[in-house]
């Protein structure tokens, strides 16, 4: 288990301690003369909670959407708990549902053109912290003022708030910590842009991903020598479109700076930068060069990790080590079993592109392995695009061929 993950789970787990803390104590006194029965109490906690969450998410995104605005960003799209709102090519708004990367939803910018000073994140990344903190003083108030009352249904809204509130700080804790959970918190690329080649990289990162975004494939897009996580992934962006294009030696420069930043970046982001590097190295050489690059640059402890990482960067890495390199069917097969969650795991902006190096890398190992045919089933194919069934092709070419005749 990597350092994110781990503290991700402490996280996790404090927030289902303050929870656990919060039902047996403040609750559970509460729920002796609240005037409900069991059943009831029970619904009416879980209608604190979940009007709780919807409250918050809504509060959280409204901030973002002010930060924003306050830090000379363009609105693309706002997602609240898996509600989108976005505009159209024509500039409507429209609705639909789609995931989002963040606890409660997550709001998309652009930095506005032709500005006298350059978009400034800080406002965007702290207004949601700032409003939780208003919304929690304003919720506890009233709950100091309205708990002893004398009349019971008063009271209970004062801890129907309270419940609202406990939700809103709990968010506020996630989203405030200084580190990489399993979303990107706001508490985390506040420290990140504290960095001045952060705060460039972080406004050239939101250009690079919303023109890919639109389709388009001639993005200019800016490298950094100085690396951070930040950096690091503004010059993916970068060797993805190199890769692409297999344009192998050039996307490999890029790489080898990222990798100057070890111990400056994630774990992660180091190992898929490393499976970058290796799968260019396994898919470029010939078998003899390739088998001493293997045995010279790649110890076994970081190949488990690559077989263990999900994913498509190491997935399609990890089939070119165990099935050119040791051999193995079965380790092949366990790896690529794992292939569909890694790809739905990847960035839109991404997945063609690496359905593609997936595709290249499993038809090398089929080529080196024949009577690996199982292996073939894992082809993945690009979005937007439908192989003509092999049947459909038989038939056309008869029907080209009576026509003829």
């Amino acid at each position: 288990m990597k350092k994110e993950d781990v503290t991700g789970l402490i996280v996790y787990l404090l927030i289902v301690g303050i929870a656990l803390v919060f039902c047996f104590t403040v609750l559970r006194e509460h729920s002796t003369y609240s005037g409900l029965d069991f059943f009831p109490y029970w619904l009416y906690i879980v209608g604190a909670v979940l009007s709780g969450v919807l409250f918050n998410g809504i509060l959280y995104e409204v901030a973002h959407i002010l930060g924003a605005k306050a830090g000379r960003y363009e609105i693309i799209s706002v997602c609240i708990l898996g509600l989108l709102f976005y505009k159209n090519a024509e500039g409507k708004t429209k609705v639909k549902f789609s995931g989002f990367d963040g606890l409660t939803g997550e709001t998309k910018i652009l930095p506005k053109e032709n500005v006298k000073k350059e978009p400034n994140p800080r406002p965007y990344l702290l207004f949601g912290t700032l409003f939780y903190a208003v919304e929690i003083i304003a919720f506890v108030t009233i709950f100091t003022l309205f708990r002893s009352n004398s009349e019971t249904a008063i009271s209970n809204i004062a801890y129907f708030v309270l419940t609202m509130g406990v939700v809103g700080g709990v968010i506020l804790l996630y989203n405030i910590l200084p580190l990489k959970l399993d979303s990107v918190t706001d508490g985390y690329r506040l420290t990140m842009i504290s960095n001045s080649k952060n705060k460039e990289a972080f406004n050239e990162l939101l250009k690079v991903e919303y023109a890919i975004s639109q389709g388009q494939t001639d993005v200019e897009i800016k490298t950094f020598d100085t690396i951070t996580n930040f950096t690091a992934d503004l010059n993916l962006n970068k060797v993805y479109v190199l890769l692409d294009q297999e344009k192998f030696e050039e996307a490999e420069k890029i790489i080898d700076i990222i990798l100057t930043g070890e111990g400056e970046v994630s774990q992660k982001v180091y190992l898929r930068a490393r499976a970058q590097k290796i799968y260019i190295e396994l898919m470029t050489k010939d078998a003899e060069q390739a088998k001493e690059y293997y045995l010279k640059n790649i110890q076994l402890s970081e190949a488990r990790e690559l077989s263990r990482d999900i994913s498509m960067p190491s997935i399609r890495t990890y089939i070119l080590i165990s099935g050119l390199m040791d051999k193995s069917h079965s380790e092949t097969i366990l790896c690529l079993n794992n292939v569909y969650r890694a790809y739905k795991g990847t960035s839109k902006t991404r997945r063609n592109t690496e359905i593609k190096l997936f595709n290249l890398a499993l038809k090398k190992v089929m080529d080196e392995n024949p009577k690996w045919t199982d292996i073939g089933d894992y082809f993945l194919e690009e979005e937007g695009k439908k192989e003509t069934p092999k049947k459909e092709v038989e038939e056309k070419e008869n029907n080209e061929e009576k026509t003829e005749n």
